[in-house]
């Protein structure tokens, strides 16, 4: 486990308990993340990649495509998608511990966090970029995608 996080990891929100999915286990470059119940699926997992510097990429198992800030902005509320890797910053990101095992998932880029758009607890609520203001909404924990299917779902990392 380099930089102590998992290879692969679940990213579940302190917030409504869901976890970063690519939507209909799409393939698609620019497909929109969401948050949905977790289902444990390959398209809710992502390999955390260190970049050096303390950046990491994270890759869909599903897609093998990368969370990326759409079209660069740098805008509150610019939607976080799915993306061929090619290195920009808007593809990288600071995972910066809060508090205990939550995490902010922060953008090279614009330096803002990984947020869950309107505080929804809904299913297929948009992740967007928008400043630290540590709301819960913003905090995520990484879980394990469980070895065994028979064990009611994902286990926490620690």
């Amino acid at each position: 486990m380099p930089n102590g996080f998992p290879a692969v990891g679940i990213w579940q929100s302190s917030h409504s308990l869901m976890v970063l999915d690519v939507p209909a286990f799409s393939t698609d470059r620019g497909t929109p993340i969401q948050q949905w119940d977790m289902l444990g699926g390959n398209n809710q997992q992502f390999r955390i990649e260190p970049l050096g510097g303390g950046q990491f990429a994270l890759r869909s198992v599903h897609s093998n495509l990368v969370l990326d800030v759409t079209g660069w902005s740098t805008d509150n509320g610019a939607q976080i998608q799915q993306w061929d890797w090619h290195g920009g910053n808007n593809q990288r990101f600071w995972i910066d511990e809060k508090e205990g095992d939550l995490f902010a998932l922060r953008s090279v880029h614009s330096n803002r966090v990984l947020d869950v758009a309107n505080w929804s607890a809904d299913n297929g609520a948009q992740i967007q970029q928008w400043d630290w203001h540590g709301g819960n909404n913003q905090l995520w924990q990484i879980v394990m995608p469980s070895p065994r299917p028979s064990s009611g779902g994902a286990v926490r990392f620690d």
